[in-house]
């Protein structure tokens, strides 16, 4: 009996004869499972050029050849996308390998089919209260297949098959992260990361009303805002209760399934789970840290949108008997760099059995993809249109005006209305700016010309933080030598014709000439134009561009005038222009733009001699302490404990500070009790309101800090007959100022203290 071998030759045959001619590859993996060799499968054989001793040191796995990620496998892990088939090595009685056959089941598999794939990635930009849904062009649109847990659920561990029933039989919201944490597993990725991985980097569109922005209580104008990942989470356990109600109704309903789930058998459960996987999707859905184990994805396709946001492409997919289940994610380029701006979590974003040629629609909510892909604009025009992506130039106050809130008089001029707060009239304008600040212009399709070749920004303080005059200066340049480019993709293709988007940029400056500093080219309206010169395929870029990225925390807190000013391609300064060449948003729909009122321009006669707007800055961070409880004037406890005994009738009185050093914040306090829904209790106790003045019954002194006093019975309401009870309190101080994009959150302040009533 032969015990060597020169090479490998592997017999191979099929149990059922595939309807098509299928080519196969077949890997040769060492036991350890490093790749030794990839040979082609001819005829009814696949010959090895490896020699060995003998071959069930080996292993040997067939794929289809078809696919463009064949030649390229380096690792089982890889391999895995392509649903191999792993041979079983025997050597018969004659020395010889006995021939492998290859179930019918994967000579269907693997024959693949075509799927036509189409949508459009789009964003809703909201400015002010203007909201309009435009499509982002040049995305990159990633799809995905997600496979069928049916191929790999033998693959989870057991300790993690385990967790189910006690998962769906009798969930516990959060569920904990299981510990010790996941063993190594081969997975795409990394399951200890999976949790962040996965996570969805853009938070859930926001609602128009501003009651769904900003926690509205009735009783007061403001309230505090609700950051984006509150807004996610409440939406995922407002949607869970249905979904689950459904699912774990058809599970308890079911006496065969509930004991398999009891038996604490692997096995059993896994079955069941295989047979059942959209009764248990609801909990998977739901429970971050399961997602490595049962969702598992392969790109199939890579595509990028038109001018439109749309975007259409056909792929193949292995036809598994059913349609297939699609999961997308989107990049964009931004500052020249690919980012994700899309990709929540896999399973609940799925499009299960997928309907190849119907439409998608990808809603892109990340703050950092600007309004892009806009149209042309003709003739000599400069529309100076926002900060940021939302900030409507037309929309920050050029003007004192001023409102009576909560009893202190409020002036908003150099002030967004962007966070659209409610309640305020005739005015709504109460964020300043801070942080990086971009400011957008779109140049129309005249220019650059040598005539008008350069612009600059220039800035100069007109008032301190609390309004007062500033000293006088004359304006400086407000770039500072800044290097500013503007970026534009192009097309290009691979060594397998694959069109790509490739990104290149052009320097717009610094430019010195003729003694002027700080002076930037006016780009043209296709890169393709004098002076840029795109060589590239196609190149175009976005017709918006960022003139200045300017940090503002190395302003004072104050209101400044930025000048925007033209220069000739010689570097003179450009004076007496038709006031038509400098544009603003329309008010209401911001699109089409109109002439600059004379508010936002450097007026001379008839003429301008540039542009100018009113901004105030502030950085400033907000403040949040919640106080001791005091009994008839005098603190009730003198440790950190908090109990509070009172004596009948006693004045017992709440106190915190809420502060902003510009009262440019808004804030919420609330005081729970226990365990109860005490509604009664906390329309007495509850407050929220901007940091300004009194607001529900809470009265403000000078250093910002609220007062109000109640009864014993008013704190107690549902409590009353024993007497005592156990409170927390809540304080959060939102700071109103914004980038342009969104709220600074960074600049927020919390507190949080807890004291117990009891009977002197």
């Amino acid at each position: 009996m032969k015990s060597s071998f020169d090479n490998l030759r592997v017999p191979i045959s099929f149990g059922e004869k595939p309807t098509e001619d299928v080519a196969l590859n077949a890997y040769l993996f060492s036991r350890s499972g490093k790749l030794l060799e990839t040979s082609p499968v001819r005829g009814d054989a696949v010959e090895f050029k490896t020699a060995g001793v003998n071959p069930r040191l080996y292993r040997v796995l067939l794929a289809p050849a078809s696919d463009r990620k064949s030649d390229a496998i380096t690792s089982l892990a890889e391999l895995e996308s392509l649903k191999p088939y792993e041979l079983v090595l025997d050597i018969n009685r004659e020395g010889l390998i006995s021939p492998a056959v290859i179930p019918g089941d994967y000579s269907r598999l693997w024959l693949k089919r075509s799927c036509r794939v189409r949508g459009r990635v789009i964003k809703n930009f909201a400015l002010g209260s203007i909201q309009q849904d435009r499509g982002i062009c040049h995305a990159r649109v990633h799809i995905c297949e997600v496979d069928r847990i049916l191929f790999w659920i033998n693959r989870i561990p057991d300790r993690i098959i385990k967790r189910i029933p006690e998962i769906v039989v009798t969930p516990q919201w959060p569920i904990p992260i299981p510990e010790p944490d996941p063993e190594p597993f081969e997975l795409d990725f990394d399951p200890r990361a999976a949790g962040l991985a996965e996570l969805n980097p853009q938070p859930l569109p926001p609602k128009a009303s501003a009651r769904s922005l900003f926690g509205f209580n009735a009783a007061s104008e403001f309230a505090a805002p609700v950051e984006p990942e509150l807004q996610t989470r409440i939406s995922q356990l407002k949607s869970a209760p249905e979904e689950l109600a459904s699912a774990q109704s058809a599970i308890l309903a079911s006496p065969r399934m509930l004991g398999v789930l009891n038996s604490g058998n692997a096995t059993s459960i896994r079955k069941m789970i295989v047979e059942n996987f959209a009764l248990f999707h609801p909990y998977f859905c739901h429970v971050h840290w399961l997602l490595p184990y049962f969702y598992r994805y392969d790109q199939v396709a890579l595509t990028y949108t038109d001018m439109n946001g749309a975007f259409d492409v056909v792929f193949k997919y292995y036809d598994t008997g059913d349609k297939p289940d699609l999961y997308f994610w989107v990049e964009v380029l931004i500052n020249g760099v690919w980012t994700t701006v899309y990709k929540p979590p896999i399973p609940c974003n799925t499009y299960w059995n997928y309907v190849c040629g119907s439409s998608v629609t990808i809603r892109v909510t990340d703050p950092r993809v600007r309004w892009e892909c806009n149209d042309i604009i003709e003739g000599d025009i400069v529309w100076i249109k926002t900060i940021g992506s939302a900030a409507s130039v037309s929309h920050i106050q050029q003007q004192d005006v001023t409102t009576f809130i909560q009893g202190k008089n409020f002036n908003h001029i150099g002030l967004s209305d962007i966070l659209n707060i409610g309640g305020i009239s005739p005015n709504k304008n109460l964020s300043p700016f801070g942080s990086n600040l971009h400011f957008i212009v779109q140049f129309g399709s005249g220019l650059p010309v040598a005539g008008m070749y350069y612009y600059r920004w220039s800035y100069r303080k007109l008032r301190n933080a609390d309004l007062s005059p500033a000293s006088a200066l004359p304006p400086a340049s407000l770039h500072q030598g800044q290097d500013l480019y503007k970026p534009y993709t192009y097309e290009y293709y691979d060594a397998l014709m694959h069109k790509h988007f490739g990104q290149n940029a052009f320097k717009l400056g610094p430019n010195s000439v003729n003694g002027q500093d700080d002076l930037y080219i006016i780009p043209p309206a296709m890169p393709a134009n004098s002076p840029v010169n795109a060589g590239e395929l196609s190149p175009l870029w976005d017709q918006n561009t960022l003139t200045i990225d300017l940090d503002s925390t190395k302003l004072d807190e104050g209101l400044y005038e930025f000048i925007l000013e033209l220069f000739d391609v010689n570097g003179n300064k450009l004076s007496a222009l038709p006031k038509h060449l400098f544009q603003v948003p329309h008010y209401n729909s911001f699109a089409p733009s109109v002439d600059a009122p004379d508010v936002n321009l450097l007026v001379n006669g008839a003429t301008a001699d540039g542009f100018k707007m009113k901004v105030r800055i502030d950085n400033s961070g907000c403040g949040a302490n919640v106080f001791k409880i005091k009994v008839n004037g005098a603190e009730a406890s003198t440790d950190c404990c908090g109990f509070v005994p009172y004596p009948p009738g006693a004045d017992i009185q709440i106190a915190y500070r809420a502060y902003h050093p510009q009262n440019l914040a808004t804030f919420g306090f609330n005081v729970q009790k226990g365990t109860c829904n005490d509604a009664l209790q906390q329309s007495f106790t509850n407050a929220s309101g901007m940091v300004i003045g009194n607001t529900d019954g809470y009265a403000r002194d000078n250093f910002s800090i609220y007062r109000k006093s109640f009864s014993p019975a008013q704190l107690l309401g549902v409590c009353a007959a024993g007497g005592k009870a156990a409170y927390a309190e809540h304080l959060h101080v939102y700071a109103l100022a914004t980038n342009g994009y969104s709220r600074l959150t960074h600049l927020d302040a919390s507190g949080l203290a807890a004291f117990a009533l009891e009977p002197a």
